[in-house]
């Protein structure tokens, strides 16, 4: 979509608590076979794997529902203090309006939590992710953790890649 565009699709956000909202993404993951890429830190993600980083004590999960009530995507935050590590799964009818989304998304954060930052960390071998985060008003940092982001096979179980960091601050989301 157009940035801009008045027709712009304009999603419902809600918090997932209930194990049946958690699993709603997983079971979308498993059916796009998103989990191995969204859970690469572990070698053979499971639904015990996502249920334990879904955790409504330590993670802050939201639906991301299109108009329609179809899951569009999941959000998931890790809190420290008043920041954040911010995780984004889009599923894949909806990869076309991932910027628009993207952008309610962080809005949508920002206006429900005090946060007062949010920070992508993401394994450096995903080239899809900086311009969409840039799209979304994050600030890519310069840096590469070396090996920090560990991505295991079953061949390869000690296989680690590099680690990007980009951050937003609430005074750089547009009102």
């Amino acid at each position: 979509m157009q940035e801009g565009k008045k027709d712009a699709m304009r999603y419902v956000f809600t918090q997932a608590v209930s194990e049946e909202d958690r699993l709603l993404p997983w079971k979308k993951m498993q059916a796009e076979r998103l989990a191995h890429a969204v859970l690469w830190n572990v070698c053979d993600p499971s639904k015990e794997d996502w249920l334990g980083l879904a955790d409504p004590e330590k993670t802050l999960l939201c639906l991301v529902r299109a108009p329609s009530g179809e899951l569009a995507a999941a959000l998931w935050v890790i809190p420290s203090g008043l920041c954040g590590t911010v995780h984004f799964a889009v599923f894949r009818a909806f990869r076309p309006d991932a910027v628009n989304m993207g952008r309610q998304a962080m809005r949508w954060l920002f206006d429900t939590w005090p946060f007062a930052a949010l920070a992508a960390v993401f394994p450096a071998a995903y080239r899809h992710l900086p311009p969409f985060i840039e799209q979304l008003g994050f600030r890519l940092w310069p840096e590469v953790l070396p090996s920090a982001c560990p991505m295991p096979t079953k061949t390869h179980p000690a296989r680690c890649s590099d680690m990007r960091f980009a951050l937003l601050c609430r005074s750089d989301v547009p009102s």
